[in-house]
C-alpha cells in the first residue's frame, strides 16, 4: 500500500437529493496485519504473501487529535 495515497467513498442516500462534497486533508494512520483473530501476534515479514480467499486478520488505527473524526 502506498504512503501517500487517494480513496473514495461511494454511498447510497436516503432521498434523491445529490450532494457533492469535496475535501483535502491529511490523516495518520497504522496497518497491521495478524496472524490468528486473537490479534496477539503481528506479523512483521515483508512482504506478505498470502494466498487466493485466505482470511486476513488486519487491525487500522486513525490517530487524529479531531474528535469529529472516526
Amino acid at each position: 500500500m502506498e504512503n501517500n495515497s487517494t480513496i473514495g467513498v461511494i454511498y447510497i442516500t436516503k432521498n434523491d437529493i445529490i450532494q457533492n462534497i469535496t475535501a483535502v486533508g491529511r490523516y495518520n494512520i497504522s496497518m497491521s496485519f495478524y496472524d490468528s483473530d486473537s490479534f496477539s501476534k503481528a506479523v512483521h515479514e515483508s512482504p506478505y504473501y498470502v494466498d487466493l480467499n485466505q482470511v486476513l486478520f488486519a487491525q487500522v488505527s486513525l490517530h487524529s487529535s479531531d474528535p469529529n473524526l472516526l
